[in-house]
């Protein structure tokens, strides 16, 4: 039976169970490491030969400038400091979970090997309402501001796109 996950306002899926880890509902972060402060994505997903580590949400701040008010530029910031710490805490998490420093309840068999060197990581952003222009931006943002885990974690880029593209990626239905 097919799984899809509702959020913010988009219907993700329809997954095969045994391709998609619920990370932001499982049992290991929801009871240990949410009431801690850790920050998670929505879900990991197994497609072909990539992880597909997935955010969602509805909007997202258009880029600042040097003349942006004080106030647009920490919005914007404290944007990008929560999508970057849940995809920070999305991979130690996946990770510690992989070396059974944690349960590995509700991963499936298929994504529970250590041995990552045949999948890609892939980080992505879902935004609902972005508009094309914005993507770029943000993206190349998100990408600075994560550069070292890229690096650590080999993954090539950060991807942000929006709910139309995810729907031609058959992420959204």
């Amino acid at each position: 039976m097919a799984i899809t996950i509702e959020e913010s306002e988009m219907r993700f899926g329809e997954f095969p169970p045994e391709m998609l880890f619920h990370i932001e509902k499982c049992p290991q972060y929801q009871g240990k490491l949410m009431e801690y402060g850790v920050k998670s994505c929505e879900f990991i997903l197994k497609r072909g030969d990539a992880l597909l580590f997935v955010e969602a949400k509805k909007s997202c701040p258009n880029q600042i400038t040097a003349e942006s008010p004080q106030e647009k530029k920490e919005k914007y910031e404290e944007y990008i400091d929560d999508i970057t710490g849940k995809m920070r805490h999305s991979l130690a998490t996946y990770a510690s979970i992989l070396l059974k420093r944690q349960k590995q309840d509700q991963v499936p068999e298929v994504m529970k090997s250590p041995d990552l060197s045949g999948q890609e990581l892939k980080l992505v952003l879902v935004v609902k309402n972005a508009e094309k222009e914005w993507l770029t931006p943000l993206q190349d943002k998100l990408q600075q501001e994560m550069k070292s885990e890229l690096r650590i974690w080999n993954c090539s880029q950060f991807f942000v796109i929006n709910e139309e593209t995810a729907r031609r990626k058959h992420l959204v239905t």
